[in-house]
């Protein structure tokens, strides 16, 4: 096995390992919706998509690398454009862009009005564009 065949399936592994966090964290926000716990388990959910978001771009990238792909990929959004030419995202992407916007709205200002707002669109789409990723890539397994 060559270094960059490794190098994509330990990312991919993480990558599972932090979106099992997020499935788990997102039954967590629904269990304390309306709860006193509903704050901390939004920032669980938040904190939870950020890290399954960098693996993925990130496992995207070094997918694409192993497979010849030579375009530069300096960050999410190019790993994202090249994961689409690449078919291993689905449909036009807008979703993985609607991501990083969210992540960097999230991470720069702290409103539970907006952070709620996140919550759900973590739960309502963001956790399913995660499923058919990982579904994806365990097809190159």
């Amino acid at each position: 096995m060559t270094n960059a065949d490794m190098r994509w399936k330990q990312r991919f592994a993480n990558y599972k390992k932090a979106h099992n966090r997020l499935k788990n964290a997102a039954v967590f926000f629904a269990a304390k919706s309306g709860c006193e716990e509903e704050p901390l388990a939004i920032e669980a959910l938040i904190k939870c998509i950020e890290l399954s978001f960098e693996l993925a771009w990130q496992t995207m990238k070094d997918f694409m690398s192993y497979k010849g792909y030579i375009k530069d990929l300096y960050g999410s959004r190019d790993s994202i454009r090249g994961a689409m030419q690449f078919n291993l995202i689905e449909g036009d992407g807008q979703p993985w862009m609607d991501m990083i916007d969210d992540r960097n709205r999230a991470a720069r200002i702290y409103d539970e009005g907006v952070a709620k707002h996140l919550a759900n669109r973590i739960v309502d789409g963001y956790c399913g564009e995660f499923v058919k990723f990982e579904e994806k890539m365990n097809s190159f397994l």
